[in-house]
């Protein structure tokens, strides 16, 4: 469980960056706009968050701030994936 708890920000900072910089990639080809696209961020962000604090307290955990950093996290990238 020690290298599970060292190891998981890691691959998660990772996957996050990867993503990062294929959407940012995948911007820059696109031609400029004036309209902007809308997103369900906050939403995703929003429910990320309660079920990142639902998952660590049902897990145990000591630190609850962890899950709700990380389903924060995996919210906002759903969200910002997902136009409306």
């Amino acid at each position: 469980m020690d290298i599970l708890r060292a190891i998981l920000p890691v691959i998660l900072v990772s996957i996050v960056v990867v993503y990062l910089i294929h959407t940012t990639k995948k911007n820059a080809n696109k031609k400029e706009t004036d309209k902007t696209e809308e997103t369900y961020l906050t939403e995703g962000m929003t429910i990320g968050m309660c079920l990142g604090t639902a998952v660590g307290i049902a897990l145990n955990m000591e630190n609850i701030a962890i899950g709700m950093s990380v389903g924060m996290l995996i919210g906002m990238l759903v969200g910002m994936a997902s136009k409306k």
